[in-house]
């Protein structure tokens, strides 16, 4: 019996010690990221809630994102990114694959494609009209009409005799003034929207890549001209990134028990090993005490 309690005794003091260890290293572990929020008894607060991460999350968040966008992720670092051929290909080849002007409206505007595009062709009828309308109908008609006689006069003199330039121009007023009133009216306006509409509806179903060129000669030309955008603005583009402040956003906005996934998802080795640690801790002390007991 008696050996058996001293068997016990000596076992007992590193078994409790690990015990202890283990347990007081386990909860201060857990301390850290329980309770998430705050524990009252009646109106009082318990202290050490929430725990420490959920209580200092707001303070994490900043120094999250002020570290990354000061230390880890720099204007530079994201010109590199932007300009790197993965991303340079990547962006030509999606302008390059961009369905049709009609597709890609439809699905960017919905049912409005058809009122937008009327009202399109509509502004660009009447802009030509306007812009017709304004020029010198008669002197273009005299000018223009003078060289065909001029060049056909060797051919045939009859019509040099004929059709002068004086005679030309007595024509070319009331002519000018007859296609004014043409394209100014709906007669004219309306098969000019017509030649339009019809234009529009071919280009429509071509991709847009097509419409720019081959794909073959038109990727380095959209590569040089990203990387020069890029390039010319790299400073202006990074400073909308706002990375600290999408961080630190995202952080804040983040569940306690989530932070604690992800932190545990990183550190858990660690964390489970600062546990154990304990145990051993506890163990040596209580062989330390148990052998101090016996001296």
């Amino acid at each position: 019996m008696e050996t058996f309690l001293f068997v016990l005794t000596l076992i007992s003091g590193p078994l409790v010690g690990a015990v202890i260890g283990l347990f007081t290293n386990y909860i201060a572990v857990k301390m850290l990221f329980r309770p998430y929020g705050e524990v009252y008894i009646g109106k009082r607060r318990l202290p050490f809630t929430p725990g420490i991460i959920p209580r200092r999350k707001n303070a994490l968040a900043k120094a999250l994102g002020q570290t990354i966008s000061e230390s880890l992720i720099k204007e530079d670092d994201l010109k590199r990114v932007l300009t790197s051929d993965a991303v340079t290909d990547t962006v030509v080849g999606a302008i390059l694959a961009l369905p049709p002007i009609r597709q890609s409206g439809e699905a960017l505007i919905g049912e409005a494609y058809d009122t937008q595009r009327e009202r399109l062709l509509n502004t660009l009828t009447n802009r030509i009209v306007l812009g017709i309308s304004g020029l010198d109908l008669a002197g273009i008609i005299t000018k223009e009409g003078a060289a065909a006689v001029g060049s056909m006069s060797p051919r045939n003199p009859l019509i040099a005799m004929f059709l002068n330039e004086s005679t030309i121009a007595a024509m070319a007023s009331p002519l000018a003034d007859r296609l004014r009133d043409y394209l100014q009216g709906e007669e004219g306006k309306g098969r000019l929207y017509s030649l339009l509409d019809a234009e529009a509806a071919r280009l429509e179903e071509k991709p847009l890549g097509q419409m720019l060129g081959s794909p073959e000669e038109l990727a380095p030309l959209l590569s040089s001209f990203y990387q020069r955008l890029v390039n010319d603005h790299a400073d202006a583009i990074a400073s909308h990134f706002h990375i600290a402040e999408i961080v630190e956003e995202k952080v804040r906005a983040m569940h306690p028990r989530h932070l604690e996934e992800l932190l545990l998802s990183v550190m858990k080795k660690e964390l489970n090993a600062v546990i154990y640690l304990g145990g051993v801790l506890g163990f040596l002390m209580g062989v330390f005490t148990t052998v101090i007991n016996l001296i």
